[in-house]
Order: structure tokens, then sequence, then C-alpha cells
């Protein structure tokens, strides 16, 4: 079993989040694992979603509204605050994929204490949900694969100490830092592991980051600071499509369910 000591860190940012901001909520303040804190960081919302977050704030263990300089910079401040043993940034259109989920990921946690763990994910939209199968992946396969899917965002834990390695996320980075902030973690974390457990559920949708194209726009140059040139064309070439066509074998199947 995971020791009780283990504290795990969950930050979730938001601005004008009403439309799916309590399902996300809910579904920390629901785990079944009781050594969490959870932080969330609102940007000035003008909705109603600091009322929600007030209709649960006696399960938050803190959280505050106020102006910032976009996603990474509420991210960031969270990271300041957060004094959990691992942290896990959960969008705040996202959930976690099950009560049990970080009770399953603490007894991993707990026997290896790596300095960074990622797992799969499940993705939603308006087809229902589909199960994403990933796999263990290094530095260099997540910069030659272009992308950051095989290690994604919300299904990323790191322990406190790398990410104080770390500083934090990139803020000339303002769609794509989360690629770039996985990418120095796996290039400064001595010990990374593969779990084999669905961690969250990404929501897909028209007002996403992801659906808007943005984070394309910043990729080159992320893949650029972080010596993806220094490769051949060749090596470039195999570990791209070595990677994606494993990708897609691994998820035959695997398709929209309601």
């Amino acid at each position: 079993m995971a020791t009780a000591e283990l504290k795990v860190s969950i930050i979730t940012v938001c601005k004008n989040s009403e439309q799916f901001l309590a399902s996300t909520i809910e579904s920390v303040i629901n785990q079944t694992y009781k050594n969490i804190e959870y932080i969330i960081i609102d940007g000035a919302s003008t909705d109603s979603t600091c009322d929600i977050i007030k209709k649960y704030e006696s399960k938050i263990s803190y959280w505050l509204s106020e102006p910032d300089e976009g996603m990474y910079h509420a991210i960031n401040k969270g990271l300041a605050i957060a004094t959990g043993d691992y942290i896990l940034i959960l969008n705040s259109d996202d959930m976690l994929a099950a009560n049990e989920t970080i009770e399953q990921v603490s007894k991993f946690i707990d026997l290896s204490k790596a300095d960074y763990y990622h797992d799969n994910m499940i993705k939603l939209n308006e087809a229902g949900f589909k199960k994403v199968k990933l796999f263990p992946v290094k530095f260099k396969e997540l910069l030659l694969s272009t992308h950051g899917t095989f290690v994604p965002h919300p299904c990323f834990f790191i322990s406190k100490q790398l990410n104080s390695v770390l500083g934090g996320y990139d803020l000339k980075y303002k769609y794509a830092s989360d690629y770039d902030y996985i990418l120095r973690a796996l290039s400064k974390g001595n010990k990374g592991k593969y779990l084999d457990i669905y961690i969250s559920t990404f929501r897909m949708h028209a007002a996403s980051i992801t659906a808007s194209g943005k984070i394309d726009l910043e990729r080159k140059k992320i893949l650029k600071q972080n010596g993806y040139n220094r490769y051949s064309l060749i090596t470039r070439l195999y570990f791209y499509y070595s990677l994606w066509i494993y990708y897609k074998i691994i998820n035959l199947g695997h398709g929209y369910k309601k």
C-alpha cells in the first residue's frame, strides 16, 4: 500500500470556465486517495467560474482569482504554491479518469519514486469516449515525434524536486509551453516511468487550445530550442514514422463509444 505521507498536488488553472469546471473539480474531490492538495488559479473570470469554485471551496486546498499573463503564468503561480511530492496539471475542461485514479498512481509512485511518470489518457468529444493507450518514451523519442502526444500534459506527474530544477513553464510560449516543459523534464530527469493506467479524460471541443491550431505555430521553435536539428534527417524520419506507426497499431479498434 502507498504510504499516507505521499502528497499529490493537483493544479487547475481557469478563466471563464463555467461550462466544464464543476466536472473537473468533482473528479478531484471525489478521489479515494485523500492526501491530495488541490489548487485552483483563476485568471479574474467574468462569468460564474468563481461562484462554482466557492461552491466547493471547503474541499479545495487553495484558490485565488486575479489577472494573469496567460495559462502558463497561472500554472507557474500554482507550482510556486504546491507542496506535494508530485504534481499534476489538470485542465479546467478535463477530468480524472476514475475516483480511484490517484490511489492507483500513488501505489506505483511509492514503490519506484521516479522523477516523473506518464500514463494513458481518455479522449472525450461529442461522439463519446475513446481510450488512448501509450507506451514508454524518453526525451529523444518525444522530441523526434515532433508532438507532445505520447506524454500528454494532463497525464504527467512530476516530482516537486524536478520541477524546481526546471524553473516552471517558459512564458515565451503561449500555447505549447507544456510540450517544452515535458521535453525538458525528460531531458533532466534521472528516472522516469510509464504507468499503464488511464489518468485523465481529455475533453475535445471547439474552444480548446488544441482544437484552435495555435499550438502548431510554436512547435517548430520548441523543437529547435530542444536540439531537434542536431539529429540527421534519416534519424528524424526513422523515429517519427516508427513511433507514429506503433502508436496507431496499439490503438487499433479504440474508437469512440457512447
